[in-house]
């Protein structure tokens, strides 16, 4: 029985078909013939993963990515199908499917098996995304952009206020400074090379004043034994000072200072002849009056001689009247009236 001729051409045409979906999957690193162990991850950033990006195994390929697509609903993830190629590698529900950098250029996805139990066939195992070499390039360099930015800043508003500071007025200021510590320094060259005259010319006065240092230090050197001799009678008398001495000397001192504080207390109370004298002024008021009459009778003496002594002349008839007897005269005029 003859094929009819559209037969032919439809197996004919699903054969290419066929083919070109094997040599496609082939390309892909697919094998159609083998058994397909897909499994599933969701990530929230899949840059770089194609549906060829290879699955490793501590560097070993052990698959490759498959699809990817997004997740139902609006969570914004993304499903990273992939098939495992290897039948012995053992995969845990636990275990985390990494999405790593595998050179400068390419992004892939590396597993880190887990001790859970076991997973089947079409499982969705953890996803984590590890940053690629530009990220965490542009991490590092971030921070040192943001200083860098603020540096710069900074290095400006410097700038700035240097370039405010530095007018005329300030510049003249810091010439003059300048100035004035050019004239320091000279002052201070002045003075140095006076100190150095100054030594030079009084070198003979040092040097001689150092041979008496020298001196005395000999001297003292050859007399040490009689200085320690003066030191050790210091030490004895010391310890004799220590010994009572010096306890004794300090009570008579004590005792004669209470005698005196006696003494004291009995003159201040009238007590002796002295202690009349203190505290009684009779004795001064009559040698008050006795004074005043001796000077009454001097001047009387000195006015009217010839009452007392007649070896001068005959006595007056009417003797004169001295200060003192007009003042006394006066006194009893006086008392009468009151």
């Amino acid at each position: 029985m003859k094929i009819k001729r559209e037969y032919s051409i439809v197996a004919l045409v699903l054969g290419g078909v066929g083919l070109l979906i094997f040599g496609i999957n082939y390309l892909k690193g697919l094998d159609l013939f083998q058994k397909r162990n897909v499994y599933h991850a969701v990530y929230n950033n899949v840059a770089g993963i194609t549906g060829a990006s290879p699955v490793y195994y501590n560097g070993y390929k052990v698959g490759q990515v498959i699809k990817t697509g997004l997740l139902p609903g609006r969570t914004g993830h993304v499903v990273v199908s992939f098939q495992i190629n290897e039948d012995a590698l053992v995969i845990t529900k636990d275990t985390k499917v990494q999405i790593y950098s595998a050179d400068l250029f390419s992004r892939a996805l590396q597993m880190h098996l887990g001790a859970g139990p076991l997973a089947e066939v079409g499982d969705t195992l953890v996803g984590d995304v590890q940053l690629s070499l530009t990220d965490a390039v542009g991490a590092q360099i971030d921070p040192l952009k943001a200083k860098a930015e603020g540096m710069i800043s900074k290095v400006d508003s410097v700038l700035n206020a240097f370039q405010q500071m530095l007018n005329k007025q300030t510049v003249d200021d810091i010439d003059s400074s300048f100035s004035s510590i050019r004239d320091a320094l000279e002052s201070l060259s002045s003075a140095a090379a006076r100190v150095d005259r100054l030594v030079a010319s009084e070198s003979a006065t040092l040097s001689a004043t150092l041979k008496n240092l020298e001196t005395v230090s000999a001297t003292l050197a050859r007399n040490s034994e009689s200085m320690d001799h003066i030191f050790t009678n210091l030490d004895t008398l010391s310890a004799d000072l220590a010994k009572g001495r010096l306890r004794k000397i300090m009570d008579d001192m004590a005792q004669a200072s209470g005698d005196l504080k006696q003494v004291m207390a009995n003159l201040n109370s009238g007590e002796g002849t002295l202690g009349k004298l203190m505290t009684d002024d009779s004795l001064y008021t009559n040698l008050n009056n006795a004074s005043r009459e001796l000077d009454i009778l001097l001047e009387d003496l000195h006015v009217n001689p010839n009452r007392y002594l007649s070896i001068f002349g005959k006595k007056d008839r009417l003797p004169k009247l001295s200060d003192a007897d007009i003042e006394r005269i006066g006194k009893v005029v006086d008392e009468k009236k009151k």
